[in-house]
């Protein structure tokens, strides 16, 4: 149908405008058919529920973080908590070491806070905290080798079990080093190992510089993928000299059979747990140990801190 002119205006017949209307209209039915799609695949993609087992059992040095609280809580599992409450993972706090031998099925990882050696019963700082048995611990690393995950905070490398295979205790090659020693809380710097997987490393530049009581290991796992290297240059080392040294790991992750394990010696004291951003640094290991999402294990120790078996400097 021809354009009528009316007055010096074009006018467009109602056939034609009909039939803009008509596309406009199946344009917008398209597009409600995507966003519903999308809708469907986002809730098919919903998150699953987690539920994470978290020991804080000291048998040596008790840290703040790790004490029971009258609540039964402990103030590093207050602030993990409040991290975990959107992201749909429950924590299970426990000082009980004889849970390990129970359904450890029900688990998704166990992150550890703990000290001294979890075999043995002495020395433990209230009623409550029990040691874990030879077979419960077994029954632990099968169960992560078969999949479940494993995060280790601070002290968890001046832990112990007695148990060598190998001539290596089975916990800390679980775990990824063992414990030397500290020098006094200071500021450090530490470098990012890039490229990461890891949320907040991405957003942390290439070095960052914070205060916390820094522990010195070594015996270090050579299949670990370092992700935070403790650079040493200036640092207060103590009388015992325990950071006169290379540069070594101090944040890592590996795999154990099927399983995702990662330790971080960020986290000595309360005032770590009060910050959201210093619990996500936790957080986001316990995260990737259950799958949320993925990132490289390819060992890189060697290349990232080759002088990391050096105990001194020459």
């Amino acid at each position: 149908m021809p354009s009528v002119w009316l007055n010096g205006l074009k006018i467009i017949p109602f056939s034609i405008s009909l039939t803009h209307m008509k596309r406009r209209s199946i344009l917008f039915l398209v597009a409600l058919a995507a966003c519903v799609g999308l809708c469907t695949f986002l809730n098919a993609q919903e998150v699953k529920p987690a539920k994470v087992l978290y020991f804080t059992r000291s048998q040596g040095f008790e840290h703040g973080p790790a004490k029971l609280l009258d609540d039964g809580t402990t103030f590093s599992g207050r602030g993990l908590n409040a991290y975990f409450a959107d992201k749909k993972i429950e924590l299970v706090e426990t000082q009980d070491g004889g849970l390990f031998d129970g359904d450890l099925q029900q688990y998704d990882a166990f992150i550890f806070y703990t000290s001294g050696n979890l075999l043995n019963a002495a020395g433990s700082k209230n009623d409550k905290a029990k040691p874990m048995t030879a077979e419960g611990l077994r029954k632990m690393i099968a169960a992560i080798q078969a999949g479940k995950g494993f995060v280790g905070i601070h002290a968890a490398t001046d832990t112990h079990c007695g148990l060598v295979e190998d001539g290596v205790d089975i916990y800390a090659r679980l775990v990824g080093a063992q414990f030397t020693g500290h020098g006094a809380q200071q500021f450090s710097t530490i470098t990012i190992v890039e490229p990461t997987s890891f949320p907040f490393l991405k957003e942390s530049g290439k070095r960052m510089t914070t205060w916390d009581e820094w522990y010195a290991a070594n015996q270090f796992n050579k299949d670990m993928h370092v992700l935070l290297i403790q650079e040493t240059a200036g640092m207060d080392s103590g009388d015992k000299q325990h950071y006169a040294r290379p540069p070594f790991p101090m944040t890592w992750i590996r795999k154990e059979g099927q399983g995702r394990v990662a330790y971080s010696s960020f986290g000595h004291d309360n005032r770590y747990f009060q910050n959201r951003e210093n619990v996500r640094r936790i957080g986001e290991l316990v995260e990737w140990s259950i799958g949320r999402f993925d990132a490289d294990t390819t060992p890189n120790i060697d290349q990232v801190t080759p002088g990391a078996g050096q105990m001194s400097v020459q």
